[in-house]
């Protein structure tokens, strides 16, 4: 599905001899590498010093639940290996540990999670879109203690938000070009709360998240200034970036109703005054280019790309194109902290 597209990590093993005291180490492959180019101005190949994951853990000792983790920063002081400070040990007297990871915040001020609590192991997890934009993801794993051996906890992320970049088409006579001036995603959730929760290895994220605040005011998108222009002939051009929001829907029964605004300017002859035009499209009335259905909810891990056909004096044609986020494959094997 697009809400579940796993990204590949690598996994260096131990010999069996291990030592009575054996860390606790964690491989991530490349999961963290930024497709959509909103950490850097081109994708990156291998990891930074920047890069870090929050892990949650716990051990299972005699029917009790241990916290061993509680938001510890795991990040990457050489670019290449993963490291953490103090060093937790393997308790090979347990029957098993739970580990969460959630990846992109800068700290874990916008994360709530206890490992202790009972049931299944969550976090929940604050995101807001116009504050600062990241790529936010999640992982998990549960290890059976079978035998005494120290592999590192592989990891692998899944994408939690939905990632919405437009494209301008201008589809009027190649001897009109088109002004654009900006394009907004208005009435959009701007603030929410995800609860992600452990299945195995693999993480549960929400396609509709909780406590969400929808503003009015607080819009997201791009201010061009009427400095890009667009050639007429089917000339396009793409947004700079891609905004990162949080999965949402968008249906009639919501108070405000979300819209792409528009606001660009033609004109009909070289010399003739522009007209301007400022519009705005309902998103749950904008149909998907594969299947010609309404998109009516952003979901997480998938990419909406809203392709914009202008035509002087023909009104607008608005269409999304869907798909996975793309897949880069592991790079950076992960490295066992010994």
């Amino acid at each position: 599905s697009w809400s579940t597209l796993l990204l590949a990590g690598c996994t260096m093993k131990l010999e069996d001899s291990v030592q009575e005291e054996a860390s606790i180490g964690f491989s991530a492959g490349s999961s963290l590498l930024r497709d959509d180019q909103t950490k850097t101005d081109s994708p990156k190949v291998y990891f930074t010093q920047d890069d870090r994951f929050f892990v949650y853990g716990a051990k299972t000792l005699a029917g009790t639940r241990k916290a061993v983790f509680t938001g510890d920063a795991v990040d990457t002081p050489n670019g290449s290996s993963w490291d953490y400070a103090p060093h937790r040990f393997w308790d090979f007297n347990s029957s098993r540990y739970d580990f969460l990871a959630i990846a992109g915040p800068d700290n874990a001020s916008t994360i709530s999670c206890d490992p202790e609590a009972a049931g299944t192991l969550n976090a929940q997890v604050a995101y807001d879109p116009v504050a600062g934009q990241y790529d936010l993801m999640a992982a998990c794993k549960r290890r059976l203690i079978q035998t005494h051996t120290a592999e590192p906890v592989d990891l692998l992320f899944y994408h939690m938000l939905s990632a919405v970049s437009v494209t301008i088409i201008n589809d009027s006579p190649s001897a009109v070009p088109v002004t654009l001036n900006s394009y907004k995603f208005q009435n959009l959730c701007t603030q929410g709360t995800a609860t992600v929760s452990q299945n195995d290895d693999t993480p549960v994220i929400p396609s509709v998240w909780d406590d969400m605040s929808y503003n009015t005011n607080l819009v997201l998108g791009n201010d061009y200034g009427g400095n890009v222009i667009v050639n007429g002939g089917g000339a396009s051009v793409p947004s700079p970036k891609t905004d990162l929001m949080i999965p949402q829907e968008f249906g009639l029964s919501l108070t405000y109703i979300p819209r792409l605004v528009l606001d660009y300017s033609y004109k009909e002859a070289p010399d003739a005054e522009p007209t301007r035009v400022v519009t705005g499209i309902r998103l749950e009335e904008i149909k998907a280019v594969a299947d010609d259905q309404y998109i009516v909810k952003w979901l997480p891990g998938v990419r909406y790309t809203y392709e914009v056909h202008i035509r002087m004096g023909g009104g607008l044609r608005v269409s999304v194109t869907v798909a996975p986020w793309e897949e880069i494959h592991a790079e950076t094997p992960g490295v066992t902290i010994k």
